[in-house]
């Protein structure tokens, strides 16, 4: 075959291509894509938003809709809103060729439940950020009560935790230590269910069995802290019973100081 026939043939060929290209992409563009499918990964049984919740706030805010199509739909700002939500921890929109498209969303994970002294209630996450309650569920998390007011979605504990003014002042930091500690061991959360705040920003301990307290102190030599407890509650209070203890001081070092009733 001649170069001339040859090389017009190749012309030929990447024109066909780019015109059918141009007539796929016009489709597409013009494509009613109705509403996505929403996949919502979360904790055990932890739904805070439903399917319903996310496509009522993205309808309220025009970013879906059933008669849009595939050119009208911004997905960037569609996961810039969700991503907005204290509820939402990752979220990703993506769209198929045709009318399908979808947004995979993880929801947050609460480790306590915040009872502020303006009578105001928010969880506290694994990943250290406050979140709202919901309508839908109520988890069944570590309860904080006594001196903490957090009412401030924005706050993060890592940027605490990375500045020296702000751990002198708050308490978000701490309590979140002493909470994922508590959460991630099998006994721990099993055995106590409130943590009080006192005047001091001192920790304090409600188990569910026996009406004792615990002083915890700050947060600390966590680890060794419950140790102690560990020890004392194997070798210690089986002998002399739950009921008569009011409370058991593990702020010391080496030691474990109680009061009886």
């Amino acid at each position: 075959m001649k170069l001339w026939l040859k090389n017009t043939l190749w012309v030929i060929g990447i024109l066909t291509v780019l015109v059918l290209m141009r007539l796929v992409d016009g489709a597409q563009s013009a494509q009613i894509m109705g509403l996505p499918q929403v996949d919502i990964q979360l904790y055990e049984d932890m739904m805070f938003l439903s399917e319903d919740d996310i496509l009522n706030r993205l309808k309220d805010k025009g970013l879906v809709g059933v008669d849009k199509t595939y050119s009208a739909i911004d997905l960037a700002a569609i996961e810039d809103y969700l991503a907005s939500l204290p509820e939402i921890k990752t979220v990703q929109a993506y769209a198929y060729l045709g009318d399908e498209w979808r947004i995979d969303i993880t929801l947050r994970q609460p480790i306590a439940r915040l009872f502020n002294t303006d009578g105001s209630s928010c969880y506290l996450d694994r990943d250290g950020t406050l979140m709202p309650l919901s309508s839908n569920y109520t988890a069944h998390v570590l309860a904080v009560t006594g001196n903490i007011n957090e009412t401030d979605y924005s706050k993060v504990v890592n940027n605490i935790m990375n500045n020296d003014s702000l751990k002198t002042i708050e308490i978000l930091d701490d309590l979140y230590l002493l909470s994922s500690y508590v959460c991630s061991d099998d006994f721990l959360s099993a055995q106590f269910t409130q943590v009080y705040i006192n005047t001091y920003n001192e920790f304090e301990l409600i188990p569910r069995v026996g009406n004792h307290r615990i002083l915890f102190g700050d947060a600390t030599n966590i680890a060794g802290k419950f140790k102690k407890l560990e020890i004392f509650y194997n070798e210690g209070i089986s002998r002399a019973g739950w009921e008569n203890y009011d409370t058991i001081n593990v702020m010391y070092k080496s030691q474990v100081v109680c009061s009886w009733k």
